[in-house]
This record gives structure tokens, sequence and C-alpha cells, in this order.
């Protein structure tokens, strides 16, 4: 589904993780998210745009993140 541009934040410490889920997802799910900016700071975020999304892609893709970063550190890959 075609939308005007959406532009949001969200907090990711590695962002290759982030990326390799957006590339997932959006190969799977024929989305276009793709991240714009990298802060870092104390709490580090990631930009990320797209025009092509469901309100659920969005939701489901933080979701997929969450579970992503779960399984690293249950593998201890990650400790954060």
């Amino acid at each position: 589904m075609e939308h005007k541009e959406i532009k949001f934040r969200i907090i990711c410490n590695e962002k290759k993780y982030l990326e390799d889920i957006l590339e997932w997802y959006n190969n799977t799910y024929d989305t276009n998210f793709e991240i714009t900016n990298m802060i870092y700071d104390e709490v580090n975020f990631v930009d990320i745009k797209s025009t092509k999304f469901t309100i659920e892609d969005i939701f489901n893709i933080g979701y997929q993140f969450g579970v992503e970063e779960q399984r690293l550190r249950q593998k201890g890959e990650i400790d954060w």
C-alpha cells in the first residue's frame, strides 16, 4: 500500500541487526523501509522512513526487531 512518506525513530544500539530485519521484512512483505540516520548518544536511535507500508508493518518491524534482540541476548551475542 502506498502512502505519503513516514519517518519515525526507534532505539537501536546495533544498526546491523536492524538493517538485517529491514532487509528481510522488505523482501518478504514488499515494503521499502530504510534507515536514514543513526544518532549516537547515551541512548542510540535510528531514523527510518518508508512510502510503502501499513500501520501493521510498522508494528511488525518493531516486534521482529525485539524478537531478534532477545534471541541474540539468549545466545550471549549481545548484552544490552
